[in-house]
């Protein structure tokens, strides 16, 4: 697994893409933000395993709510072709519309899994999934997935729970 330090003795995860984790970014743009993403990739990691309060995402918008923080999810367009996640941006201003009350706890995890072809034919997936902890639910699941190990793609999945019907 390709591992980034980051200030406090912690790795930053390969989960984001070259742009967001390497000291050498392929852009100028990059090279000036690279402090900021290595300080939230630094927050967002702290949040792994703790329970918070989902409110929704923004799929259009990639963005989601958990507490009073509003997480955006960039994807890098690599080459045009093929892209991956690229970097998690928070803040508490948004456009997007999240639901009032919370639809339940969540814990972030992160996957890293190689599977047989699914749904959406990948092979190989990686990122993040917010899973509810009553239930195991995945809401929402945000990443990198590869077909066939040869088109890499960004990924921001979001699944609703059924509702349940008194018949």
């Amino acid at each position: 697994m390709n591992l980034t330090p980051v200030g406090d003795g912690r790795t930053m995860k390969k989960y984001f893409s070259m742009s967001s984790c390497i000291d050498d970014p392929r852009r100028d743009d990059d090279a000036k933000m690279l402090p900021y993403w290595k300080h939230v990739f630094e927050h967002f990691a702290a949040l792994e395993g703790m329970d918070l309060e989902y409110f929704g995402c923004d799929r259009a918008a990639y963005e989601f709510k958990l507490d009073d923080i509003i997480f955006k999810v960039l994807e890098d367009p690599d080459d045009g072709y093929r892209s991956c996640l690229g970097v998690i941006e928070y803040g508490d201003q948004s456009d997007a519309i999240f639901f009032r009350h919370s639809l339940g706890k969540v814990r972030i995890e992160t996957y890293n899994d190689e599977a047989e072809v699914d749904e959406w034919d990948s092979i190989k997936r990686e990122g993040y999934r917010l899973v509810d902890v009553s239930d195991g639910h995945v809401w929402l699941e945000f990443g990198t997935d590869n077909t066939h190990d040869y088109y890499p793609y960004f990924v921001f999945r979001h699944t609703p729970k059924q509702q349940e019907t008194g018949v």
